[in-house]
């Protein structure tokens, strides 16, 4: 059986076959950590029994990535690091334009 198939400990987030499974869109989108997680908290709330805790949750993951993204804007500026032709206004860091490949 597949894991899209299968739930551990209940069946609150199954999908009955429709629409797409937050793992797969966190895979199709690149996303990080950070943001797999605040969207997997804000996509699920109401799901659940306390919608304000899954958004603090969520709020959460975002204000640690916010933190990481300053730290990276920051060193960015100080080191003068690569500028991205194609967005000058991005810096090689910003997740936006995250290489895949470059791991």
């Amino acid at each position: 059986m597949s894991a899209n198939k299968t739930q551990i400990g209940g069946d609150h987030y199954k999908n009955d076959g429709n629409g797409e499974e937050h793992w797969d869109r966190v895979d199709r989108l690149n996303l990080n950590y950070f943001q797999a997680c605040a969207t997997k908290y804000i996509e699920r709330c109401y799901l659940k029994d306390n919608a304000v805790q899954d958004l603090q949750k969520a709020a959460h993951f975002i204000q640690k990535l916010i933190e990481l993204e300053n730290v990276k804007h920051d060193e960015a500026e100080a080191t003068g690091a690569y500028v991205n032709q194609d967005h000058p206004g991005q810096y090689k860091g910003d997740l936006r334009f995250k290489d895949p490949y470059d791991l």
